[in-house]
């Protein structure tokens, strides 16, 4: 019989984490793991798992740390309580920090019957933050990054308790060809454009204020660049963007598409991927376009260091720096024998360090672990 896991997802929009997740879940033996996700009950994520067949059970999560949020936080936890009851899991697994003190109170009634929690944290994290969303209270934390791995035990965190699991890609979809000269029309671009692009979705701590201050520098060096912006946006940051764009003479260079289901087709496309990021746990898009074979040039922040090689498959410049970004996308731009052996290596970094077989063979382990552990406490 299949063991029963609760995944907790707060988040509608589709990014890297809930691509994450849903790789995840799509790879799982189902013979061995029963996955239901509570998450909220609208938006694409949740219809990306109906697609996967994983039952969901709808929920929304008000945040942990606004007062004004009180009673939805009270009314949210009860009911997940009551959900725990009726699924009965074995284990929970938390896919992002932001709902690990819900489910710690939600699961607080079960002493005769206590279940396991996993708790994913996906972003940089001070040692501050690690009491505060009380991860020194769960079984096991996973960090998607050592930089991460290194701010949890600084934070309270058991060492015993923190594994690093990378986040992984599904190779195996990579392996088509895709027509760069329709996405390219899609975008609406000029014959012979440059096209520089960044899969995220659209937040400050991206770094796209950055990369937009950077464009003009880039364009003068190389005149024929476009930028291409990939991901979901749901509090108008697209407009600032836009705004920013045209006070910088850029708008006519600056194409926000949202989130594309694939997105393979529009790294295929690109000529150089650069992610600005001024904060990043790991970076998932970064990995999917050293897969599709490209050149990276990111910044140093959280775990980006250790997936793009120095000098290998990219370049890495600190975050915020405007003219370090210029400069180093320039000098791929004018070097292509350069960028397409980065890519090759890049692809090569990949499928030896960053597949999915392997991150789910091991988030698979260390399931196994934490269920003997708790087996050897009952």
């Amino acid at each position: 019989m299949a063991t029963r896991i609760l995944y907790v997802h707060g988040i509608e929009a589709i990014g890297g984490a809930e691509r994450d997740l849903i790789a995840l879940l799509k790879t799982l033996d189902r013979h061995k793991w029963e996955p239901h996700v509570v998450c909220p009950g609208t938006g694409p994520f949740r219809e990306q798992l109906h697609a996967t067949a994983v039952p969901t059970h709808a929920l929304s999560f008000p945040p942990w740390r606004k007062p004004l949020a009180w009673f939805q936080r009270r009314s949210a936890i009860g009911r997940l309580e009551t959900l725990v009851n009726q699924l009965d899991p074995a284990m929970i697994h938390v896919n992002d920090i932001w709902w690990v003190p819900h489910t710690v109170r939600a699961i607080a009634s079960r002493m005769s019957n206590p279940v396991p929690i996993v708790a994913h944290v996906r972003q940089e994290i001070e040692p501050a933050k690690v009491r505060r969303y009380e991860l020194d209270r769960v079984d096991a934390v996973i960090a998607i990054s050592r930089q991460i791995e290194q701010s949890l035990i600084a934070g309270g965190v058991s060492a015993k308790k923190v594994r690093t699991l990378y986040s992984g890609i599904d190779l195996s979809e990579r392996q088509s060809t895709h027509d760069d000269r329709a996405i390219h029309q899609k975008i609406g671009l000029p014959n012979g454009a440059v096209l520089l692009g960044t899969v995220a979705n659209l937040f400050p701590r991206k770094g796209y204020e950055v990369m937009l201050r950077a464009l003009p520098a880039i364009v003068r060096a190389v005149p024929t660049v476009h930028y291409v912006i990939v991901g979901s946006d749901d509090h108008g940051y697209a407009d600032r963007l836009k705004r920013l764009a045209h006070e910088l003479k850029m708008i006519d260079r600056v194409h926000i598409v949202g989130f594309q289901d694939p997105v393979q087709p529009f790294l295929s496309a690109l000529d150089l991927y650069v992610h600005p990021a001024l904060m990043e746990g790991f970076g998932i898009a970064v990995v999917e376009a050293m897969a599709m074979g490209k050149a990276v040039v990111a910044t140093t922040t959280g775990g980006l260091p250790e997936v793009v090689a120095q000098g290998e498959t990219g370049l890495l410049v600190p975050p915020g720096d405007v003219e370090s970004l210029a400069a180093t996308v320039v000098s791929l731009l004018e070097d292509r024998t350069r960028r397409e052996q980065m890519g090759l290596c890049g692809k090569a970094r990949a499928q030896e360090r960053f597949s999915l077989d392997a991150s789910v063979r091991h988030m698979e382990q260390l399931y196994g672990e934490v269920l003997g552990a708790q087996k050897g406490r009952e």
